[in-house]
């Protein structure tokens, strides 16, 4: 029971699934996690407000219904609890962000606990263009610490935090991947997609892509998995009929397994995306722990991710032609094709595990509650 006293007491602010997407997969991470749920006293408030995909981004009145619940059970737990710092997924911009501000105001004035904000997106910089804006954010980021996903996010945040971030990547859970080979011996080879179907994440590029491909003579097969957001399933298998494309399987959403299993079956992990928030897929990751070379865009921190040439390429945002021409080449030359999948292999359990990940959160949150204590270390 001594020991339980002596546990700091975190308050995780966060968006857990559903819906499914990058942050609330890192944040459940977190949370189940044995080593974190032994080290610190946590509580937990769900902060999410939509709970599909298609109603993210999107106003509604049940979206400001669920906002002030989420107020009323802040304002519970710091008055009624003693936390030593409250960790925030701060989303970055949109409503969302001004429900946070909320959040953000609401501790501020009822406790004096120490904030922790972690970024899983961005956008900030181009939001600060107005003066109001600029103060708000400046606001809200004023005395807290701040952990991003990569350095090269910084500078998204640097007009209006003016200390140095901690910088962690993400990780993801370890799944056992049989794998009887993944050396191609022949001329076939498989590409997926597996993202949300946004527009902005690339489908649509990709299907251009695969459709300039159409008369090149060499086997080509092709998986489509996600759910739908603002582009349909019925969309895809639409377009897919009319432009007569061959040898494409569009699977819809698949988790787990199933996900695996696709992922299992392919060579190449395509993301051609040019969404505004993207910063840190775990999308690629995910390709990366399953042996696929990766083609993606220089969007976020993908290109910290994935170098061109040695485990994929970066092609230009929102081109189909230069999509194409990296899929033909990775199909010519499927040597160099091989290199790449045994590269990401490594790349995924040299930086990108759980454990890893665990590992490197964990000093981090101890160096900044180190840090508000006054100790060289917890």
């Amino acid at each position: 029971m001594q020991k339980n006293k002596l546990k700091p007491k975190i308050l995780f602010l966060v968006q857990l699934p559903p819906p499914v997407h990058g942050s609330s997969l890192v944040n459940k991470i977190i949370v189940n996690n044995e080593n974190v749920k032994s080290r610190y006293d946590i509580d937990i408030i769900e902060i999410q407000l939509a709970k599909n995909m298609e109603d993210l981004g999107n106003f509604s009145l049940m979206k400001i219904v669920n906002a002030f619940i989420i107020f009323f059970k802040l304002l519970k737990n710091v008055v009624l609890k003693k936390h030593e710092l409250a960790y925030l997924t701060i989303s970055p911009v949109g409503f969302a962000f001004y429900k946070d501000a909320i959040l953000v105001f609401l501790i501020k004035i009822f406790s004096s606990v120490k904030i922790v904000f972690h970024i899983h997106g961005k956008g900030i910089k181009n939001e600060i263009k107005s003066n109001f804006k600029r103060k708000l954010y400046s606001f809200v980021f004023k005395n807290t610490e701040v952990i991003q996903l990569a350095e090269i996010l910084y500078c998204d945040i640097k007009d209006i935090y003016h200390r140095k971030p901690y910088f962690l990547p993400n990780g993801i859970i370890n799944t056992n991947i049989k794998k009887e080979s993944s050396i191609i011996k022949n001329d076939s080879v498989t590409f997926i997609y597996l993202s949300n179907l946004m527009e902005e994440k690339g489908i649509l590029v990709f299907l251009k892509s695969i459709k300039l491909l159409q008369s090149f003579k060499k086997n080509l097969r092709v998986y489509v998995v996600g759910s739908s957001a603002d582009i349909t399933i019925n969309y895809i298998n639409d377009y897919l009929k009319e432009n007569k494309i061959k040898n494409v399987k569009v699977l819809g959403p698949k988790y787990g397994e199933d996900k695996y299993f696709y992922l299992n079956k392919s060579d190449v992990f395509i993301l051609p995306t040019y969404y505004k928030n993207e910063c840190f897929p775990l999308t690629i990751l995910e390709a990366f722990q399953a042996g696929l070379a990766v083609i993606s865009t220089n969007n976020g921190a993908i290109p910290d991710m994935v170098k061109n040439n040695i485990n994929g390429f970066i092609v230009p945002q929102n081109d189909s032609d230069a999509l194409a021409e990296k899929m033909k080449y990775l199909i010519e030359n499927v040597a160099i094709l091989n290199k790449m999948k045994v590269k990401n292999k490594l790349e995924y359990s040299e930086k990108y595990t759980e454990d890893i990940f665990i590992e490197n959160y964990i000093k981090i949150i101890d160096q900044i509650l180190a840090k508000k204590n006054g100790n060289n270390k917890i």
